[in-house]
This record gives structure tokens, sequence and C-alpha cells, in this order.
């Protein structure tokens, strides 16, 4: 399990260790796994983006789970180097020691924002180097994470939620439990060999649904605004040559924006207003504390 100490990691190694399976984590820091350690049969202590330190890592596995993808604005490590050098890394390691299924989770119409945003199109390259690897593999390709919503309950926190363009565009985050129990039930099936899955939540939302629904976790008015959109593609283009991270994340916000329906065949019973208010509790402190 390659990414196991992130948002969707924890969950899947929570839900493998549910339904019986021997759980290999690599880490960096095994204390970043958290409550999840306790899912955990084996901790492999390496860094996917220095292959030197992955000898093993595959050894003894029937399958590899990689949802390792980068995290952070800061310029390096890059998306070059995690979302697609770490997880290449992954695949060779999974082709020598003859494993039985690689299962990466990529992006719902990676195909056609790949030329938009680069760490996109780091993922895409992962999947071809799957694909012409001989390594028997399933690519799930969610249409995005609760956590990544909580940017919403930040900006309400604040006062005010931004939108691009006219905040219209329909969409289906699903969430992290919801997501690990879809991709735990094709482990091991072979039918899903050689299949890519689309997948989202229970429920379709648009960009002011979501904010609509982190100011009422905090319980407060909404004040949502708009910002042009073209505005935020255009923003990413100029950063992306200095720091490919934060320019690649502003890239994705306009390209999904653009996309007038990103919504994914939906699973799971989670509902994104409950996420809210599981996490709202801290935010609305500190709302009160500026008034």
């Amino acid at each position: 399990m390659a990414g196991s100490t992130g948002y969707l990691g924890r969950h899947l190694v929570k839900a493998l260790h549910a339904q019986g399976h021997w759980v290999r984590a690599l880490v960096r820091d095994p204390s970043r796994l958290g409550e999840a350690a306790a899912a955990v049969d084996e901790v492999f202590v390496g860094q996917a983006t220095d292959d030197a330190t992955l000898a093993g890592v595959a050894e003894g596995v029937d399958a590899v789970i990689s949802c390792l993808g980068n995290r952070t604005f800061k310029r390096r490590p890059s998306v070059w180097e995690v979302d697609r050098d770490a997880n290449v890394n992954l695949v060779r390691r999974a082709r020598g020691a003859k494993v039985s299924q690689f299962v990466f989770v990529s992006v719902l119409g990676g195909a056609q924002m790949r030329d938009r945003v680069p760490q996109i199109e780091a993922r895409e390259q992962v999947v071809e180097a799957l694909k012409d690897s001989g390594v028997p593999w399933t690519i799930i390709r969610p249409s995005g994470f609760f956590n990544d919503m909580l940017e919403f309950l930040d900006m309400a926190a604040r006062g005010t939620a931004w939108m691009i363009g006219d905040g219209a565009s329909k969409f289906n985050p699903i969430h992290g439990a919801d997501l690990a129990a879809f991709i735990v039930d094709r482990l091991g099936d072979a039918s899903a060999i050689g299949q890519e899955y689309p997948v989202g939540g229970p429920e379709s939302l648009s960009q002011r649904d979501v904010a609509t629904a982190a100011f009422s976790a905090l319980g407060v008015q909404p004040k949502i605004r708009t910002t042009p959109a073209w505005l935020v593609p255009s923003l990413a283009k100029m950063i992306i040559p200095f720091n490919v991270n934060f320019g690649s994340f502003l890239a994705m916000l306009g390209a999904m924006a653009g996309a007038r329906d990103a919504r994914a065949p939906a699973t799971g019973t989670h509902h994104l207003a409950d996420f809210f208010r599981d996490h709202g509790g801290a935010k609305t402190s500190e709302l009160r504390a500026r008034r």
C-alpha cells in the first residue's frame, strides 16, 4: 500500500484490514500512519522517489495499491518527482516481483485534462507506464475527494467563499471510506484486470452547493463571490514555470470548473454536509474569535 499516510490511504489501510487482507505499508515516516497503524501488518520504510530504497517492497505480496501523490504547494518535491517518478518506480518493482494486480488511483477525465494540468499529465504517464509494463492493472478514476472540499470550509471560516465562473459545474466528490470500499471490492477480482473505473459519491453538487454547505456547517450566512472563468487558468500558466505544484493546483481547479459535468457513477453512503459538520467545530471557534 503506497500513499498509506494520506487521506485515502489511511481509509484504504483500514478497509483492507477489515476485509482480512495482510497489509504492508510503504512509508517515509511510520509515525504519520496515525490510527491506521493498528491496521498495518508490516511497515516498509522507504522513499518512493528514490528507487534504491524500494528493494523488496513488492516481494511476497499479491497486489500493489498506489494512491501516492503530491499534496504540497512548495516547489519540491515536484509533481514530476512524486506523481510520476515515484509511481513508475513502484510499477517497476511490482513487475520485478510479478504481482498479480496493480491498482492505481488516477483522476476522472485525465485524458481530457492532462495537457492543461501538469499533475494530471504526470499521473497519466504512470497509467501509460503501467499499461505497457505487463503487470495486470486496474485504474480508479475518482471525481474528487471530500478532503479537497475542506478548502471551502476554510474560505467560509474566513468569511467569503470564492468560486470559479458561475459555480454551476456539477461533480460528485467521494468520501475516502466509500472510495476505499470500492477499491477493496475490486482487489483480486479477475474481471477488474485491464479495467478503468470512474467513480464518485452519492451526491451531485455544484461549487455553489459545496460553498453553501460549508457556511451551513459553520452556522453563518453564506457570502459567495465569483472570479472570471478565464482568470484562474491564466494565473496557472504564469505560475507553473516557477512553481509547478501550486500552478498545477490552480490549473486543476480551472479545468474542473470548466467541465460543465464532471460527475462519475455514484457509490457510497457518506454526505458532504455531514463531513463538513464533523470538521466544522474548530472552524466555528476560529470564526467567533475573530468577531
